[in-house]
């Protein structure tokens, strides 16, 4: 296990630059940082070596033309 960092650390060595706190903190509680970030004290911090993951929209598009169908109403 490696060692703990503050998050905007982190985000200086992973990005080159650090976001706003707000958002460190919107990437920590909604879980796109893996391994996933631990408050210590009221402060962000995560391992050194986590990686950042970018959220991405779930598609409700279907290939099965049932389901296009009765989307569509046709």
């Amino acid at each position: 296990m490696s060692e703990f960092i503050p998050l905007k650390e982190w985000a200086i060595k992973k990005f080159g630059f650090a976001p706003c706190a707000a958002t460190l903190a919107s990437y920590a509680k909604n879980h796109q940082i893996y391994p996933a970030p631990k408050k210590f004290g009221g402060k962000w911090m995560c391992q050194a070596d986590a990686e950042y993951y970018e959220l991405r929209p779930l598609s409700n598009v279907s290939d099965n033309p049932l389901v296009r169908r009765i989307i569509n109403g046709s």
